[in-house]
């Protein structure tokens, strides 16, 4: 065999296997994004009540959502939605404290309870900042 023939056949191979890892790469990259939920935290707004501006936050997902995935995404939620000395909140983190630190609820698309909840508040009515503290406990309040 010619040895510019072998050459290209090589030249051939190399090729073949680095399109191979650039499909694998993409299909990875396909693949987590049509199951987002199950690779990350989701994080869920519930407003307490009508009455008031008080909300729940807290974060569910797929396995590798456990406390701390939880946690981290609940704060970095927060603070991407009220930006610091724009909108002035309160807000307390509390924990779940009968979960174990990883739980792994995902059986028949039950996500189960959050290991970490958050109540946030506008610091402008004192109603609400009342309602914040009876509610928080003994965690402690932040401010932004």
């Amino acid at each position: 065999m010619d040895p510019l023939t072998k050459r290209f056949i090589v030249l051939f191979e190399y090729t073949v296997i680095c399109l191979l890892a650039i499909a694998a790469v993409e299909y990875f990259k396909y693949s987590t994004k049509i199951h987002y939920d199950w690779f990350h935290c989701t994080p869920v707004y519930e407003p307490i009540s009508s009455a008031n501006n008080i909300q729940r936050v807290f974060a569910v997902g797929g396995p590798s959502c456990d406390k701390r995935g939880q946690f981290k995404t609940i704060i970095k939620r927060i603070g991407r939605d009220y930006p610091v000395n724009t909108e002035r909140k309160s807000f307390c983190v509390i924990e779940d404290k009968s979960l174990p630190y990883k739980h792994y609820p995902v059986e028949n698309g039950n996500k189960g309870n959050p290991g970490y909840y958050a109540y946030i508040a506008s610091t402008r009515d004192d109603d609400d900042m009342e309602k914040l503290a009876d509610l928080c406990q003994s965690a402690s309040i932040y401010n932004i």
